[in-house]
């Protein structure tokens, strides 16, 4: 097997975690549109996604991935993730000490975890053991670039988004379609633009004034608005952003509470850490939703990457649009 070890900084986790005992014999995979086809699979698990000074878990079902490119998918009972195949490298499956238990490990291009996986005694456990064996026929694993898993969207992080707007969030109901944008300046290509690069052209247009409607606002308000929004059990949509991987929620916001510099968000069986210490700008923006101009708090870390968003999206009834509108306002005035 052809470990891309070698070829890694030396400080990078897929190395560190090829060198320790026990991990040496896993699988790794470099098809990661088969391995993401089949996340669903797996059942019951504990999804991670670390994004600098943020770390967001969740326990359930993950959704079949979405695409850099392609409809919006977000979800409240499943896990889901968005992801950008040209900022990701390899797949590590292990199966390792009886401590640990099977973990599924989505690395970027320089061999650091963007999304981990854990299975847990509601996990599908025949499901993870064919992506390690990686038996033949088992939906293409190993059979072709990660590419074709996008379906023909356009992976050239550089290009503009173009793709429909699509919210799936649970059952929305028969009917409940959310207009289509194919703008810049949408949901998803504000999305998309953090996860092309990390945000870092974002960023710079933030700071350049190119981005229409742009505030720049303190920490400390954004972490008191999350506070109010929690006792509100405001609905809000969260995403976390690794490199090449984006793991989003949307629900009801049941709890914020900040202490010593942390913050911790919980939404359902979902949780945000957030080391508020590292979080060095706060942005709020707007960009079109179903309802028509909706806001987003953006917040970004010591090395110029967007980290974590929180706004508004999909088919909500318009008195939680007007909410999320009035609390970013006063957090923009």
């Amino acid at each position: 097997m052809d470990h891309p070890a070698e070829h890694l900084p030396s400080t990078s986790d897929l190395e560190t975690l090829l060198r320790t005992p026990g991990f040496g014999s896993s699988r790794v995979v470099h098809d990661i549109g088969a391995v993401a086809s089949r996340l669903h699979t797996l059942g019951g698990v504990v999804g991670v996604t670390v994004a600098g000074p943020v770390v967001m878990n969740a326990v359930g079902a993950h959704a079949t991935p979405a695409w850099i490119g392609g409809p919006l998918r977000i979800g409240r009972d499943e896990i889901v993730v968005r992801l950008n195949p040209s900022r990701l490298s390899s797949v590590l499956l292990t199966d390792p000490a009886a401590n640990v238990p099977p973990t599924l490990r989505l690395f970027d291009s320089d061999g650091n975890t963007s999304h981990a996986i854990y299975l847990t005694d509601d996990s599908d456990r025949s499901a993870f053991d064919s992506l390690v064996a990686g038996r033949p026929g088992f939906d293409g694993i190993a059979s072709g670039p990660a590419s074709s898993a996008t379906d023909g969207f356009d992976s050239d992080t550089g290009d503009r988004v173009r793709a429909a707007f699509a919210i799936h969030a649970g059952d929305p109901g028969p009917g409940r379609i959310v207009p289509e944008h194919t703008g810049p300046d949408d949901q998803v290509g504000m999305f998309d633009s953090i996860l092309a690069d990390g945000g870092l052209d974002r960023r710079r247009a933030l700071t350049g004034g190119q981005i229409r409607s742009a505030v720049r606002v303190d920490t400390r308000r954004v972490v008191a608005a999350l506070e109010h929004a929690a006792l509100l059990g405001m609905s809000v949509t969260v995403a976390t952003s690794a490199r090449g991987c984006m793991q989003m929620r949307q629900g009801r916001l049941d709890g914020a509470r900040g202490h010593r510099g942390q913050v911790v968000l919980a939404s359902g069986r979902s949780r945000v850490m957030v080391n508020v210490n590292h979080v060095s700008e706060c942005w709020v923006t707007s960009s079109q939703g179903a309802w028509g101009p909706t806001a987003a708090v953006e917040l970004y870390d010591r090395d110029d990457r967007c980290c974590l968003v929180l706004t508004s999206t999909g088919p909500v009834a318009r008195t939680v649009y007007d909410a999320w509108e009035q609390l970013t306002g006063d957090l923009a005035g």
